[in-house]
């Protein structure tokens, strides 16, 4: 995946064979223009071109492959290796020359690739670094669609930050520009995008005021799962604006699911949270114990996962007995799983539900083993807080010394962060 000009290639063969200037110039050239021609100050003809592609054993067309041409073949060999180990140093590879070469619709694709790719990296360092050079990007190159990329990815950036209302002000310049130029696959997208900015802005009226526009859009989404997300949005809406339309969203939504059981569960269970919150504690739990035997067991290390899921809404809207029951269970797999990170998550909640229920001596017990598990993996921010925890458990338990142990250590921590 090399990039090499012309002159580069040509130099780079004739020093490997042991030649200079004067050997492939064959009196029919000038050693100064084969020399500018090394150096990429000269172009070279075609006649030029097959002269030094025989002197040097090189196919003509190899010569003739420029650093555009190169950086497309790269990037369509790139198109369906998004999971080499490489792949990011090969995208900034490319985009150097890119940028070198003053390819600026090149040097776009690439940032749109790269952008991306530190999206999903969560590498948000590179993202703030590079925005103003993807901006500038876009403005220099001449192809229409990139606005609608740009202003995709940006948006998307601005709602992994949590700055929700400037990513729905972006996905809403899309929405425009998309009815404008009647691309439906976009516009769906972004209409379903805006709607979830204001759902975590808790703007509820105006999320369900934009997601209505889904229904109809709803043909123009890539995959029945997308088209199931966007009933299952139009069904959580429904549930916090009492519009009465719950039972056709969500019915639409399982439709859509199919045979996929995790998705279905996890989307019984959002509806379980969302009736929580509007008071409506009988039919919230009755979707929970739905949720958890909808969820598919054949993956036992996601089924813990979702269980623990489950376990915190249960925790916060102190159901004790059932989050009880489910957090033993999930206990169980994760300590057959022989996974850490799910043991630790099971002995802090059970540590929660004990201390809810003020069993407090059992409380500290699992809390512990929860702490002697973190320390293996937890980062400081991680420790800090369960500090905080420590501190206030041993509060209630009545011990001091150890409440101001642990309240102590906390201080000297945070410093840190």
């Amino acid at each position: 995946m090399e990039i090499l000009s012309t002159g580069q290639k040509i130099k780079r063969a004739r020093i490997y064979k042991g030649l200079t200037l004067k050997d492939i110039c064959d009196n029919k050239i000038s050693v100064s223009k084969m020399s500018c021609i090394e150096n990429d100050k000269i172009k070279p003809d075609d006649e030029v071109l097959e002269l030094i592609s025989g002197k040097l054993s090189l196919k003509s067309d190899y010569l003739k492959e420029g650093v555009k041409e190169q950086i497309t073949n790269n990037l369509k060999v790139l198109e369906n290796s998004k999971k080499r180990h490489d792949y990011e140093n090969l995208l900034e590879y490319n985009l150097k020359y890119a940028e070198e070469y003053s390819y600026f619709d090149l040097a776009f694709e690439v940032m749109h690739r790269l952008f991306n790719y530190y999206l999903d990296s969560g590498k948000l360092e590179k993202l703030q670094i590079n925005t103003s050079k993807y901006y500038d990007y876009w403005q220099k190159s001449d192809i229409e669609k990139n606005a609608t990329d740009y202003y995709m990815d940006v948006a998307r950036y601005f709602f992994t930050t949590s700055e929700f209302a400037q990513a729905a002000n972006y996905y809403n310049n899309v929405r425009k520009s998309s009815r404008k130029n009647g691309n439906n696959m976009i516009l769906a997208k972004a209409t379903y995008n805006e709607s979830a900015c204001y759902v975590m802005l808790e703007d509820y009226e105006r999320a369900y005021e934009i997601s209505v526009r889904l229904i109809d859009l709803c043909d123009y989404m890539d995959s029945d799962l997308h088209k199931a997300e966007a009933y299952h949005m139009l069904a959580l809406l429904s549930i916090r604006m009492d519009k009465g339309k719950f039972e056709e969203y969500e019915a639409k939504s399982y439709e859509l699911y199919k045979d996929d059981a995790a998705h279905k569960a996890l989307a019984i269970y959002n509806y379980a949270a969302v009736m929580f919150e509007v008071g409506s504690t009988k039919k919230a739990l009755e979707y929970i114990n739905r949720a958890l035997q909808t969820y598919p067991r054949n993956d036992e290390e996601k089924y813990v996962r979702f269980m623990i899921l489950v376990i915190g809404e249960l925790v916060e809207n102190n159901i004790l007995d059932l989050s009880q029951s489910v957090c033993d269970d999930a206990l169980n797999y994760a300590i057959k799983l022989d996974n850490l990170k799910l043991v630790e998550r099971a002995y802090y909640f059970k540590s929660i539900i004990l201390e809810k229920q003020e069993s407090y001596d059992m409380a500290e017990m699992y809390m512990n083993l929860s702490f002697d598990a973190l320390r293996k993996f937890g980062n400081n921010q991680d420790i800090y807080k369960r500090y905080l925890k420590l501190g206030d458990l041993y509060y209630k338990l009545g011990d001091t010394y150890d409440s101001l142990k642990y309240f102590n250590l906390a201080i000297k921590l945070e410093k840190k962060l």
